[in-house]
C-alpha cells in the first residue's frame, strides 16, 4: 500500500513537471500551450495502448468532468466577464446560445444523414451534443489573442450559456433515443425554461448567501476563508442544481458568480475588495483554472490516443465539413438577423465568432455517458474526438492568421 501511494505521488509530480515543461517551451508557439498538452496526452495514450501497456491508463470519467472540473472552469470564466459589457451583449449571446444551438443541430444533421443513413433521431442526438462551443477550449485559446472587450464578452458569454443548453438538449434527446420516451415539443420548451429560470434563482440565492457570509466573516481579509468559501458555494450550487433539481448547473454557477461579484463590488469595503481581487481572484483562481484546464485536456488527449478506431476514415472530412457549415450558417445567419433588428455585429467579429466554434471535453464526456449497448456509441465517440482535435488545432491556427490582418476595433451596436 505504501509503495502504491509513493508511485502515485511520483506519477503526479512527473505529470506536473511535464506540464511546466510544456508551458515553458511552447509559450511562444503558434498554438496555445493547451493544444500541446492535448497532443502530449494523445502521445501518452498511444504509447500506453501500443508499446507500454503497463503505464497507468487515463480515462475521461464524465461525472468527474461534470462535478469536479466544470464548476471550477465555469466560475473561472464567469468571474472574468466584464459586467457592463455582459449586459450590453446579453441578447445576442443568449440567442446564439439557445436558438443558435437548435439551428446548428438541424443544419449539421442534414449532411450527416445523407452521409451515414442513420435514423434522424440518432443523428440529431449526436448533433445536439456537438453543436455547442466548449467554454473550456474558448477560455484557454482566447487568452493569447488581443480582442475588443465587447467581442470577447460575446464569445465567452455564448460559450458559457450554450454549455447549459447542450446539457438540457442531451437530457431530452437521450430520453427519446435510449429510453424510447415521447419527445414533445411543448414539454421540451417548458423543461428548458424551467431549467434556466430555476438555475438563475438558485445561483442568485447562493451568490447572495456567499456574499453575506464573506462580509460578516470578514472573508475578504482572510487568506483561508476568502478562497475556500466561494469554492464550496459553487460546488454545492452546481450539485444542487444539476444532480438534485435536474436544472442547469452551469447557469446556476454563472448566476452565483455574477451575483457574488456584483454584491461584493457594492459592499463598502474598497480596501478589502482590492486585496481580494489581487490575492484571491487573480492569483488563486488563475492557478486553479489553468491547472484544471491542463489536466482536463491531457486526459482528453490520453483518451484520443488510447482509443481503438475502426471506422471508415473517408467519412471524417464529411463530418468536419458538416460541423463547419452548421457553425457558419448560425453565425452569419444570426448576424443578418441582428443587423435587421438593430444589433449590429461587424463582419470581422462574425468571422472570429465562426472560428471560435471549438469543441472540447464536454462533448466527449456527454457521449461517454451513453450506455455501452447503444449501437452508435463507438462511432459517435470517434467522430467527437476527431472534431475536438480538428477544431482545437485548425481553428486556432486559422484564428491566428486572421487576426494578423483583421480590424477588430470597438464598435457601437
Amino acid at each position: 500500500m505504501e509503495m502504491e501511494l509513493v508511485k502515485g505521488l511520483v506519477l503526479v509530480c512527473l505529470f506536473l513537471i511535464g506540464l511546466c515543461a510544456i508551458e515553458h517551451y511552447f509559450r511562444f508557439s503558434r498554438l496555445p500551450y493547451i493544444c500541446w498538452v492535448l497532443l502530449f496526452g494523445a502521445g501518452y495514450g498511444l504509447l500506453n495502448h501500443t508499446l507500454l501497456p503497463h503505464l497507468p491508463a487515463f480515462h475521461l470519467t464524465p461525472d468527474v468532468i461534470l462535478y469536479i472540473f466544470l464548476p471550477v472552469l465555469i466560475f473561472d470564466s464567469s468571474r472574468k466577464l466584464n459586467l457592463s459589457m455582459a449586459r450590453a451583449e446579453a441578447v445576442p449571446a443568449f440567442l446564439l446560445a439557445t436558438l443558435g444551438i437548435v439551428a446548428s443541430m438541424f443544419v449539421m444533421a442534414l449532411p450527416l444523414r445523407l452521409l451515414s443513413g442513420f435514423p434522424w433521431v440518432d443523428i440529431l442526438f449526436f448533433t445536439a451534443i456537438m453543436s455547442a462551443t466548449d467554454p473550456v477550449a474558448i477560455a484557454v485559446v482566447f487568452k493569447q489573442f488581443p480582442l475588443p472587450e465587447k467581442l470577447k464578452t460575446l464569445i465567452e458569454g455564448e460559450s458559457l450559456l450554450n454549455d447549459g443548453t447542450t446539457i438540457i438538449l442531451f437530457t431530452l434527446m437521450s430520453g427519446k433515443v435510449l429510453e424510447g420516451k415521447e419527445l414533445l415539443f411543448e414539454k421540451g420548451i417548458l423543461t428548458f425554461l424551467v431549467s434556466i429560470a430555476g438555475a438563475v434563482l438558485i445561483g442568485g440565492l447562493a451568490g447572495w448567501g456567499c456574499s453575506l457570509l464573506m462580509q460578516r466573516w470578514q472573508a475578504l481579509k482572510d487568506h483561508f476563508i476568502g478562497p475556500l468559501l466561494p469554492l464550496l458555494v459553487i460546488y454545492l450550487t452546481f450539485c444542487l442544481a444539476q444532480a438534485v433539481l435536474e436544472w442547469s448547473g452551469v447557469i446556476a454557477v454563472m448566476a452565483a458568480t455574477l451575483t457574488l461579484r456584483i454584491l461584493l463590488r457594492r459592499a463598502h469595503v474598497p480596501q478589502a475588495m482590492s486585496r481580494c481581487e489581487t490575492e484571491f481572484y487573480k492569483g488563486f483562481w488563475d492557478f486553479l483554472g489553468e491547472l484544471a484546464n491542463a489536466i482536463l485536456f491531457f486526459m482528453l488527449g490520453a483518451e484520443i490516443g488510447a482509443h481503438y478506431y475502426d471506422i471508415n476514415w473517408w467519412v471524417m472530412p464529411g463530418v468536419i465539413a458538416a460541423l463547419l457549415i452548421s457553425r457558419s450558417v448560425v453565425v452569419y445567419g444570426f448576424g443578418a438577423v441582428f443587423r435587421l433588428s438593430g444589433l449590429r455585429i461587424p463582419a470581422s467579429w462574425q468571422h472570429v465568432l465562426n472560428l471560435g466554434g471549438l469543441k472540447g471535453a464536454l462533448s466527449v464526456a456527454l457521449i461517454l455517458m451513453i450506455p455501452e449497448e447503444y449501437a452508435y456509441r463507438h462511432l459517435f465517440l470517434c467522430a467527437a474526438l476527431a472534431l475536438c482535435l480538428f477544431t482545437l488545432i485548425a481553428n486556432t491556427l486559422a484564428m491566428r492568421v486572421y487576426l494578423k490582418t483583421a480590424h477588430l476595433d470597438e464598435v457601437q451596436h
